[in-house]
């Protein structure tokens, strides 16, 4: 999902101080990780192509039976391409958890279109664990 949070006024490239070429914009992804997993994705396609992740803000929806540390973010062809190694804890408690820096190999312009996929420490339990990630990044023309 879209947001326009950055870029209210217009949708248009060049604005923030960026180039024609290039806009910051937020991206919002959706993702439950289910009792017995440690992975979890979104449902359909969030992450556009040429969007240069650069930072992600995790929310945690609800509170999860076991305690979990969020590991890793990326897509299905590499799961840590965004974020690579964090241990932020998100599980048994809902609320804001803070931001991560992206530090993953597809930190780049020249990516594809793919869901958003997350690794956690350990499984969740009964209650699962629904996390919203707000990717905040450079959108760039295709």
């Amino acid at each position: 999902m879209r947001s326009d949070g950055l870029n209210s006024s217009s949708n248009s490239f060049g604005d923030l101080g960026l180039s024609d070429n290039a806009k910051l914009d937020v991206y919002e992804a959706f993702i439950t990780v289910a009792n017995g997993a440690t992975t979890g994705k979104e449902s359909v396609i969030g992450m556009p192509n040429n969007f240069v992740p650069m930072a992600i803000a995790v929310t945690a929806l609800n509170a999860s039976t076991n305690a979990t540390n969020l590991q890793d973010v990326g897509d299905d062809g590499d799961t840590d391409g965004y974020v690579d190694g964090a241990a932020l804890a998100c599980g048994q408690s809902a609320g804001f958890k803070g931001i991560l820096r992206c530090n993953g190999a597809l930190i780049s312009s020249e990516n594809a279109a793919d869901e958003v996929e997350i690794v956690v420490s350990a499984d969740p339990g009964a209650a699962t664990l629904q996390l919203k990630l707000e990717i905040i990044g450079v959108a760039q023309k295709s």
